[in-house]
């Protein structure tokens, strides 16, 4: 085999180089992708549900749109306002109802007015966990100031993960 010549060298010099181009914006476009992955992964959750939103939606917008004269900007903030008393409104009143609840359930546990009922004698019957369950019911129905001040310090550690959890759920919702 002869030597390539002078033409084939240079040819070759410059596929290479070609390739090594291509090469390097193929892995700068691969690194932009995972970057860009990267950064919007919190955000696929969402993402989807707005495409699904939207897609579902527009009917009722364009025949809202329709009704008010083609103004399409005008039927887009109704949906969406109405899609926020919808959300808003009974979470709100959740929101406050729960408050209210777990108010009313520490205050009657601090003044020790909270009265839990005698447990059926057919929870011993339960498989599994009956007689565990029926057995805790009862001391709970008899002497529940004794077993609150047994899990007092529990408590506290507890109380703080709720309200953590419902802390969580309401900065999500909002």
């Amino acid at each position: 085999m002869n030597a390539p010549t002078q033409s084939e060298a240079e040819l070759e010099m410059r596929l290479s180089r070609k390739m090594l181009d291509v090469l390097i914006r193929a892995g700068l476009i691969f690194a932009m992708v995972v970057l860009c992955y990267l950064i919007f992964a919190p955000f696929i959750t969402f993402m989807a549900w707005a495409v699904i939103l939207a897609v579902t939606l527009y009917p009722a917008q364009q025949k809202l749109a329709r009704k008010l004269g083609g103004k399409q900007g005008t039927a887009a903030t109704l949906l969406v306002l109405c899609g926020l008393l919808l959300i808003v409104v009974p979470t709100a009143v959740l929101t406050v109802s729960l408050s209210d609840s777990v108010h009313d359930f520490f205050t009657s546990v601090h003044d020790n007015t909270l009265r839990i009922p005698a447990p059926s004698p057919s929870v011993a019957d339960w498989p599994l966990v009956g007689d565990r369950v029926y057995g805790l019911w009862s001391q709970l129905h008899t002497d529940l100031p004794a077993f609150i001040q047994s899990l007092k310090p529990r408590l506290g550690d507890l109380a703080g993960k709720a309200l953590g959890i419902v802390a969580g759920v309401a900065a999500m919702l909002l």
